[in-house]
């Protein structure tokens, strides 16, 4: 099938369906192709998705900040964020080079220590590490990052989401998400403004339902599993 009918297909799921089942036909059919990559690259893959996730959390809490300074009784209700307001000051990633492009944050606080962050666009962004092309995080329907405070300051985050990767040579997709048994741990720095998930593990899910799975150290960084489960 060539790449405009694919394109097409791919439109036609998205607009008939609100939830993750159009996205996950879409990767199941034309997705991230899990078997011909090398070790490196599916860690280069779940790095990217993994630190992604940790920037968009990094500045969804400055927007936070920002709305708390303008509305100092604010309810707990939700408030819109704009990327390119923060994305300058994004904290740093310690194993991937990620440049934020753009994206609309909707940050909804459901309590004093739980925050969902979706967006009404794709957040778009650049990771050369992967891709030539412009890389597309989708976290609309059933899509969402999820945020809680703890009282023992090990902050949890999970997600889940829809990645398309608009490269020159095919456009490819995926699904990245956090297995609930084990959820990250948000970690900012402020002295040397990194931030990172730690101790969580993933998922990547890509054609034919092939998936790669990883674990994060201490210190954010990606390790594969010994023995990977398809």
């Amino acid at each position: 099938m060539k790449k405009w009918s694919l394109l097409a297909f791919a439109s036609a799921l998205l607009l008939g369906c609100g939830s993750n089942d159009a996205e996950d036909a879409i990767v199941d059919t034309v997705g991230l192709d899990i078997d011909s990559l090398s070790s490196e690259e599916k860690q280069k893959y779940a790095q990217i998705s993994t630190d992604i996730n940790t920037l968009i959390l990094y500045i969804g809490g400055k927007c936070f900040d920002a709305e708390s300074e303008r509305n100092l009784n604010m309810a707990l209700t939700g408030f819109t964020c704009n990327i390119a307001d923060h994305k300058d000051a994004a904290s740093r990633t310690q194993f991937s080079s990620i440049s934020l492009i753009s994206g609309m944050l909707d940050i909804t606080r459901s309590s004093e220590t739980e925050f969902k962050i979706q967006t009404k666009e794709n957040v778009k962004f650049h990771a050369a590490s992967i891709s030539d092309g412009t890389l597309n995080y989708r976290l609309v329907d059933d899509n969402a990052i999820n945020f809680t405070e703890n009282e023992t300051g090990n902050n949890t985050a999970s997600f889940r989401g829809f990645f398309r990767d608009d490269k020159t040579a095919d456009v490819t997709y995926w699904t990245a998400e956090s297995l609930g048994t084990t959820p990250f741990i948000y970690n900012d720095d402020n002295n040397s403004q990194f931030s990172w998930l730690s101790g969580g593990t993933g998922k990547i899910t890509g054609k034919d339902d092939k998936s790669c799975n990883w674990i994060t150290t201490a210190d954010g960084e990606v390790e594969l599993p010994l023995k990977e489960e398809y």
